[in-house]
C-alpha cells in the first residue's frame, strides 16, 4: 500500500509476525546462560507484552528458563556484533514456540547490544541498519506498544504514524530514544537540520550543473572559431 512515497510495512515477515503475536508462544529479552554441544539455555530477563492473558502467561516456564535444542545448524537471525554462533553471555531478543513438549525457535532469534529492552539495538546505528530491525527495536523498547511502522520505498526512512523516527542522512551516532521519538519538537529540529542539508546539496548540484553547461558551451564556442578560421585560410 502506498501513499505518495511512503509505503506501509506490511509484508509477511518474521517482524511482523512478531508484533502481531503469530506462530508464538513466548517472545522476551534475555541472555544466553549456557551452551553446550546438544543445547543451549536462555534466560528471560522481561517478556514484551504481545500479549497479556491469563493464557498466554501460562505458556512461559516457571523458572524462565527456555532449553532450545542443537537439532539444526543453529544461528543468529540476525547479530549486532555479527557473531556467527550462539555464545554464553550474549544478549538476545527471543521469539519461542513450544513443539511436543519442547521449545523451539519460531520467528527468529537475535543478538542485541544489551538486555535493557528499553534501549536495546538489533542492529549497529552506524552499519546501515534495515528497516525490519529499527522496526523490531522500538517495538521491544516500548513494550510492544509501536506497531504502526512505515517507510519510503529505499527504506532509508522510517516513519511511526507518519512522524519521521530514523533517517539515514540524520547526523547523528545513535538511535533517537523513546522519549525523543515522543517529542514532537524533537523530530521537527532533525527534519529542519535535514531540509537545510538538502536545500545546500540541491543549491550546489545546481551550481555545478551550470558551471559544466558553461564550460561545454564554451568549448563548442572554440571549435566553431577555429572551424571559421580554416574556412578563411582556404578562401
Amino acid at each position: 500500500m502506498m501513499l505518495g512515497n511512503i509505503k506501509f510495512v506490511s509484508a509477511d515477515t518474521e517482524i511482523n509476525r512478531i508484533m502481531n503475536n503469530k506462530n508464538q508462544d513466548v517472545l522476551f529479552v534475555g541472555s544466553v546462560t549456557y551452551v553446550s554441544d546438544n543445547y543451549f539455555v536462555l534466560s528471560a530477563k522481561d517478556y514484551i507484552n504481545t500479549e497479556s492473558t491469563s493464557e498466554a502467561i501460562a505458556k512461559r516456564t516457571e523458572d524462565h528458563r527456555y532449553v532450545i535444542m542443537k537439532n539444526e545448524n543453529i544461528k543468529y537471525t540476525s547479530s549486532y556484533h555479527e557473531k556467527t554462533t550462539v555464545e554464553e553471555g550474549d544478549h538476545v531478543i527471543a521469539s519461542l514456540k513450544k513443539t511436543k513438549g519442547k521449545w523451539t525457535i519460531s520467528n527468529g532469534l537475535y543478538e542485541t547490544d544489551s538486555d535493557d529492552y528499553q534501549t536495546l539495538a538489533v542492529k549497529a546505528y552506524n552499519k546501515n541498519p534495515d528497516v525490519q530491525s529499527i522496526m523490531l527495536k522500538y517495538f521491544v523498547n516500548t513494550d510492544g506498544m509501536m506497531k504502526k511502522f512505515s517507510c519510503n520505498t529505499d527504506g532509508s526512512k522510517v516513519y511511526y504514524q507518519s512522524k519521521k523516527i530514523y533517517d539515514a542522512r540524520w547526523n547523528m551516532k545513535k538511535y533517537l530514544t523513546i522519549e525523543e521519538v515522543r517529542n514532537s519538537e524533537k523530530l521537527k529540529q532533525m527534519d529542519h537540520k535535514t531540509s537545510l542539508v538538502d536545500d545546500i546539496e540541491e543549491k550546489t548540484t545546481f551550481k555545478t550543473r551550470k558551471w559544466i553547461m558553461f564550460v561545454i558551451d564554451m568549448a563548442a564556442i572554440v571549435v566553431v572559431i577555429g572551424l571559421l578560421k580554416n574556412r578563411k585560410k582556404k578562401f
